[in-house]
């Protein structure tokens, strides 16, 4: 039986990526309606990022010391206050401070939701009940964004002022729900994976499992940078696909995961097999997608949005099964900074090969990445440190 927790977690889920839905496809143009550069756009998204990277393990901490549920709370009211910032200070210091009220928010939101979502499960049956736990909240997520980012496509078409007006309204109806969230009482103490001195470097340093997750959510992005930032021109400019069908393409994928994240679950309990294979043909996707023609470009790119997002809950699955009592939040959140690093790293490196080698060359070095991060996963788990 599915607990109140549960189905109130994935409703926060919907809620957090339909509002992320409506910004996506028209934060930029967003930005650039009220004179903001691009340059300055560049600065807003570093800010973001950057208010990740140094909250996301406190607030984890936090979480855990103080409770999950009072953390999520004070995450969507975050949420909430950024949204109405966003709209009443159409500025790049109003956006700025926007920005970080945003990731803030996340940071609050990340690791304490999942942790309570997680604990909430049955004690005797949590590890054969966690794939299907990551597999609905996959189809709920992808669900969620894309309802919002059609909705965030017509909001932007119609009146574009009011586009963050949809976002407040969704952090504080996620306000409201996390409410109805209760605590699992879960007792103070350590996790089943920490040592004697239950520090986080050594809990993750000691288990080569653990290593290799963290490793791979570091890594993974050296595989996802260059092609989130860079599909859009390799088709636009180079493949002359109609940028009136991109929307299209990303609809596509994402209409897949929800009908495909049931039925592949069961990889999420053989990571070994689910990041390979994941990783594989996902090379083999991105390669095809810089071949000559439309067709097998877009079915390429097709693909690797789906693969991208069946992969993740290999990961959350795995992860949760180390990461058992009273200090989930907090190692989900140094999970979650660990990928943001990743991120920022490799977005700055894709930039820079872009520039000095072009897209395609980018593409297939993504390509390439794809092969290596899941061989230095087998690596590191089947090796003793």
């Amino acid at each position: 039986m599915i607990s109140t927790n549960v189905r109130l977690f994935y409703i926060l889920e919907a809620l957090l990526s339909a509002a992320g839905g409506i910004i996506l496809p028209v934060y930029v143009f967003y930005f650039r309606n009220y004179d903001i550069t691009l340059f300055q756009v560049a600065v807003l998204a570093v800010a973001f990022e950057a208010t990740i990277i140094v909250f996301e393990l406190p607030t984890g901490v936090l979480a855990d010391r103080f409770g999950r549920k009072a953390s999520t709370l004070t995450g969507f009211a975050l949420m909430a206050v950024s949204g109405l910032v966003f709209f009443h200070f159409k500025s790049f210091t109003g956006f700025l401070v926007a920005e970080v009220v945003f990731g803030l928010a996340e940071t609050f939101i990340s690791g304490a939701l999942e942790a309570l979502a997680v604990d909430s499960l049955p004690g005797d049956k949590k590890d054969s009940i966690l794939a299907a736990l990551y597999a609905r909240r996959t189809a709920v997520k992808n669900g969620a964004l894309l309802i919002g980012m059609i909705a965030g496509g017509w909001l932007a078409g119609v009146m574009l002022p009011l586009l963050f007006l949809p976002v407040t309204f969704l952090a504080l109806g996620g306000f409201v729900v996390a409410f109805f969230l209760s605590e699992p009482g879960i007792k103070p103490g350590r996790l089943a994976s920490d040592k004697k001195d239950g520090s986080l470097l050594k809990t993750i340093f000691t288990s080569r499992a653990i290593l290799a997750l963290f490793v791979v959510g570091l890594l993974a992005n050296v595989v996802y940078e260059p092609v989130d930032q860079f599909w859009q021109v390799l088709f636009a400019e180079i493949r002359g696909v109609d940028v009136s069908l991109f929307g299209f393409i990303t609809a596509v994928g994402l209409i897949a995961v929800v009908i495909l994240a049931g039925p592949v679950r069961r990889m999420y309990n053989r990571p070994a097999f689910g990041l390979l294979s994941g990783f594989l043909i996902m090379a083999g996707a991105l390669y095809l997608s810089t071949r000559d023609g439309q067709y097998p470009a877009i079915a390429g790119i097709v693909v690797y949005f789906i693969l991208k997002e069946l992969i993740r809950p290999v990961l959350a699955t795995q992860l949760n099964k180390r990461f058992d009592g009273s200090r989930r939040a907090t190692y989900l959140s140094a999970f979650n900074l660990t990928c943001s690093v990743g991120e920022v790293a490799a977005g700055l490196l894709a930039g820079v090969l872009a520039s000095w080698y072009g897209v395609i060359t980018l593409f297939h070095f993504a390509a390439a990445g794809a092969v290596v991060v899941p061989l230095i996963y087998l690596l590191i788990s089947k090796r003793k440190i």
